[in-house]
């Protein structure tokens, strides 16, 4: 086994051995396993796909409030194709799920051909929004005009009409108007329902029932011809969803926090990469070089640090434009300033050591020296910053997010907070799922890191770990 291997082998095993330590990298271990897995975990796009209402509450709400209601998404099913009527010959065929071709081939009475679907409406409450299709086309017809209507029908009680008796008389493609959809007030008008109400409330009432939704079309005698139902469906968005519930857009917050993990963690990582590393090469100059090398670079790093960096950084971002890699890139070059203080403090020590001045005495260049026996002396506080620096890198960009300065065009947890406060959301408000979620993951994975670097500090500093 290669020697490297063993010893960081040997190095987790010290680590985890810390109970701090165990516990952050737990925490972390499941931010990346979710930030990889996010296809697997969910099948959503974080802000493109609409999967419900607005505004809707996690699922499982009901199993503390109880069911009453709530209620969740359905979509009726089990499409099939009726006729009545003597001597009426109709061939199907293309079948789908909401498709289906249906050729007269004689109606010498007339008759009546019916395309439904159905659904067993399970829940206690009203759905929030009702939408659907119904669209087909006509040709071949043999010159007799015929009628097509539609309705929603609650078994053995009520038809809700949702396609007025229309004439056909030609070869064309039709569909309703108004449009199926709840939301349309023309299409809530049409069920004789005020702007107060509306049909998803009126026609599924909050209980148990079944609904079939006919599309019909009434035949007059001697009428043939072809008719294709291209497209039959409907869909019910329920008031409640998934684990973290809904968006004022519709978007499942699920899919946005799994998303956010990822670029929450590549910005938190690359931004403290680049501060570490900045500060690093300017703290080792500062402390081995010295004399005007070491005062311009502190009086530099001085002059940064009375600046204050969330203003500086809401100034930038305003300026140049709300890039998140412009946001990286500010948060690690203005993030360096305390770290290379810390750094050419310890090098100035380092320096006066008798193995620096025996590296001397034998003809070792300066970057010799500071790469073989400076740095590794230094290499310590290196990981310990790098695990503290992490959560100020994720908290400055959920800042800048929340500010409304984020990329508008990424999904991380900064921006679902600062899409929330655009949207007016609050802990007073029944939305509270979509602010809760994003905050806590953020707390949670800075405390990971917090823990990571506590314990690494008790690793690399004994006297530390026994005050301890």
């Amino acid at each position: 086994m290669p020697f490297w291997v063993v010893r960081l082998k040997n190095f987790l095993a010290t680590l985890l051995k810390n109970k701090l330590a165990a516990t952050g990298v737990v925490f972390l271990l499941f931010f990346v396993f979710i930030a990889l897995a996010a296809p697997i975990l969910t099948p959503y796009t974080p802000s493109r796909d609409v999967v419900s209402g607005r505004f809707d509450a996690p699922a499982w709400i009901s199993s503390i409030n109880g069911p009453t209601g709530y209620s969740q998404n359905l979509a009726f099913s089990a499409l099939s194709a009726n006729q009545s009527g003597t001597g009426l010959n109709v061939q199907r065929s293309a079948q789908t799920a909401t498709s289906v071709d249906l050729t007269i081939l004689s109606a010498p009475q007339g008759g009546i051909i019916q395309v439904a679907e159905t659904l067993s409406y399970p829940y206690l409450g009203p759905p929030k929004w009702m939408g659907g299709e119904a669209k087909f086309t006509v040709s071949g017809i043999s010159g007799k005009s015929f009628v097509v209507s539609g309705y929603i029908e609650r078994v053995g009680e009520y038809k809700f009409p949702v396609w007025l008796p229309t004439i056909v008389n030609r070869s064309d493609t039709y569909s309703p108007h108004p449009s199926i959809d709840s939301t349309v007030i023309a299409f809530n008008q049409q069920l004789g329902l005020n702007s107060n109400f509306d049909a998803a409330t009126y026609i599924f009432a909050p209980r148990k029932a079944n609904y079939n939704y006919v599309l019909q079309f009434t035949l007059p005698p001697g009428f043939t011809g072809e008719i294709q139902v291209i497209q039959f469906s409907l869909i019910l968005y329920g008031n409640t969803w998934g684990l973290f519930g809904t968006d004022s857009q519709g978007y499942d917050i699920t899919t946005q926090l799994v998303y956010g993990a990822r670029l929450s963690l590549i910005i938190g990582l690359v931004a403290t990469a680049i501060s570490i590393a900045l500060g690093l090469v300017i703290g080792l100059m500062a402390g081995y070089l010295g004399k005007i090398v070491d005062e311009v670079l502190m009086r530099f790093t001085d002059m940064l640090l009375v600046i204050p960096t969330l203003p500086l950084l809401i100034v930038l971002v305003a300026t140049i434009g709300p890039s998140l890699l412009y946001i990286i890139l500010f948060l690690g070059f203005f993030g360096w300033m305390g770290f290379a203080r810390v750094i050419r403090a310890q090098v100035l020590t380092l320096r006066e050591r008798p193995f620096i001045e025996a590296a001397k005495a034998a003809g070792a260049g300066t970057g010799y020296i500071t790469v073989r026996h400076v740095f590794p002396n230094i290499v310590s506080l290196t990981y310990v910053s790098l695990a503290l620096s992490v959560p100020g890198a994720i908290v400055g960009e959920a800042a800048l997010s929340f500010l409304g300065l984020g990329d508008p065009n990424t999904t991380t947890w900064g921006q679902m907070l600062g899409r929330a406060n655009n949207a007016g959301i609050n802990t007073a408000n029944l939305a509270w799922w979509w602010i809760v979620p994003p905050g806590l993951a953020i707390a949670i994975l800075s405390l990971s890191f917090v823990l990571l670097g506590y314990a690494l500090d008790e690793m690399f500093n004994p006297k530390l770990r026994k005050r301890r």
